[in-house]
């Protein structure tokens, strides 16, 4: 078969090359599977059958119903619980048919309270931001962004969930400073078993709040569970407890239920940011709250109610997809169902839109803040562009030209087909530019020393380029350089030839996923794109 000029030249190289990303990124959402969500296959499901409970029905997923919750009983108050969206702010844009994010959230709420005329109250379990990450300055940004859009679309309260308790006390307190001094902001955090700066009188957080909707006076509270405190442990985090300290969860509940029962609720909710199992012995064992909230459920957990005894165990799932809703009936009885965020059934809400647009614009403020934590550059060498390959690698060049890959940073500023009206461009959000451009970790979303830093400064690494796959190619293109031709090959050559090189079995196991996870291309088939970008040589 045809090789180009380099592979005549240099039989001992193989370009057998990976797929390392074509519009992904690898940090704003995750899409819905089309099959219908099934239960946590490692969780007890205690009573789902009680007999105070309505059970909705509920479409196959993949297909929307007429009507927002239609078969409901129009209910005293609506409740609507959200969470554990771990850094998921919005959908990415990459492929069609993502779900979730805080646009199509606030349309569910738009079409509860403004078209269904049903009181609602919105509360959320915390879990905004991805772990791994916390230690990024994106995340301060992205997490100020969650709470302006909580705030905006009427929230009453969210519960410190896991990551934001590693963020440390000193983040929490100065976020808390920052986001209620905005003008009609009323977003509490809240936590029973958690103490900043050894202080209860700091104003942050809240033990319990007492909030009404339709008529009816609800008592909230939040505790930490077990594993949580395990956690900040492990991370040094509550070592001092006169910065944070967080308390066994069995040890002030009954004191928070005393406390909430003294103001007369007709209903008391407990947010547990714990474990699934966690919150379902917390249920048990304190049964005068009617409904308890849980993290740590299933990424798309089971739409039928269930019950531990006569409580509620409120499952919102993972990542932001879905949001679970519990209808308030008159005598006690609930409605309830987890509702996939759909854009068959949703469209985006104007102001979150903005939210986002917002959000985009503070990355690009922070740009040199963001950009100035990096990882040193692989031993290969530095990242030069596809620009320094093509004279040897003319028909791989040609190959990647007419690729996707190669137009992968224009998509940051365009987005899919379709999506022009609302588009916000993400050329400075990290978790985005990761897949798109060249010399970035695209799972740790952070740039090599040597990598893309942005259009002005680095437009030969803008694109998802050779070096990606290959690795940095300075090493390579030097040696080669320096060789005469008619001169032996030298072992240094061989060694940097062999450095460059990618298997077809690596690209599929290990390398193309990177980018094309589940998240971000979840109908993504190596060996059916493959073809498309084969730029081995060979030209069948």
């Amino acid at each position: 078969m045809p090789r180009d000029g380099m592979w005549n030249r240099r039989k001992r190289m193989s370009l057998a090359a990976a797929l390392a990303g074509c519009v992904m990124i690898a940090a704003l959402y995750a899409c819905y599977p089309k099959s219908k969500p099934a239960a946590d296959p490692g969780q007890k499901q205690p009573g789902s059958n009680s007999p105070s409970t309505k059970t909705p029905s509920t479409p196959a997923a993949g297909s929307a119903p007429k009507e927002l919750l239609a078969d409901w009983t129009p209910p005293q108050a609506a409740l609507v619980f959200t969470g554990d969206i771990h850094g998921y702010l919005e959908p990415c844009g990459c492929a069609e048919g993502q779900l979730g994010g805080f646009a199509l959230r606030g349309d569910l709420l738009r079409k509860l309270a403004d078209e269904k005329k049903w009181p609602t109250l919105a509360l959320d379990i915390g879990g905004s931001l991805n772990d791994a990450r916390l230690n990024y300055p994106q995340a301060r940004y992205k997490f100020a962004a969650i709470l302006k859009g909580l705030n905006t679309l009427g929230y009453k309260g969210m519960a410190f969930g896991r990551e934001e308790l590693l963020m440390g006390a000193e983040a929490l307190f100065t976020e808390f400073t920052n986001v209620s001094a905005l003008t009609g902001f009323d977003v509490p955090f809240l936590s029973g078993n958690t103490t900043i700066f050894g202080s209860t009188d700091l104003g942050t957080p809240s033990p319990v709040r007492i909030l009404e909707v339709g008529g009816l006076k609800i008592g909230v509270t939040s505790v930490a569970g077990d594993s949580t405190r395990s956690d900040l442990e492990k991370a040094g985090v509550t070592r001092d407890p006169n910065l944070l300290q967080v308390d066994a969860a069995r040890t002030v509940l009954p004191g928070l239920i005393e406390k909430l029962k003294a103001e007369n609720p007709d209903l008391l909710i407990l947010l547990s940011t714990g474990t699934l199992e966690e919150s379902q012995a917390l249920a048990q064992e304190f049964p005068d709250f009617q409904i308890v909230v849980t993290a740590g459920s299933a990424e798309d957990p089971r739409l039928e109610p269930v019950y531990v005894g006569k409580t509620l165990l409120v499952q919102v799932g993972r990542k932001g997809k879905n949001v679970a809703v519990v209808g308030v009936l008159p005598g006690g009885k609930f409605q309830s169902t987890v509702v996939p965020l759909s854009t068959e059934q949703f469209t985006d809400l104007p102001s979150m839109i903005e939210l986002m647009r917002d959000y985009q614009n503070s990355l690009k403020d922070a740009w040199p803040e963001l950009t100035a934590q990096f990882i040193s550059n692989p031993e290969a060498g530095e990242f030069l562009g596809a620009e320094s390959c093509k004279d040897c690698h003319t028909f791989a060049y040609a190959v990647w030209k007419d690729s996707k890959h190669a137009h992968a940073y224009d998509s940051l500023i365009k987005g899919r087909p379709g999506m022009e009206n609302k588009w916000v461009s993400r050329i400075h959000d990290p978790e985005c530019l990761a897949c798109h451009v060249t010399g970035w970790d695209p799972q740790r979303a952070l740039r090599f020393e040597s990598g893309f830093t942005d259009k002005a400064t680095t437009p030969h690494l803008a694109g998802q380029q050779c070096e990606n796959c290959h690795g940095p190619g300075s090493r390579h293109v030097a040696v080669e350089t320096a060789w005469k031709r008619g001169t032996p090959v030298t072992e240094e050559m061989t060694s940097a030839r062999q450095s460059m090189k990618m298997t077809l079995s690596r690209a599929k196991t290990d390398l193309c996923i990177k980018c094309h996870d589940g998240d971000n291309s979840p109908h993504f088939d190596f060996d059916k794109y493959w073809p498309k970008v084969n730029h081995s040589g060979r030209k069948d």
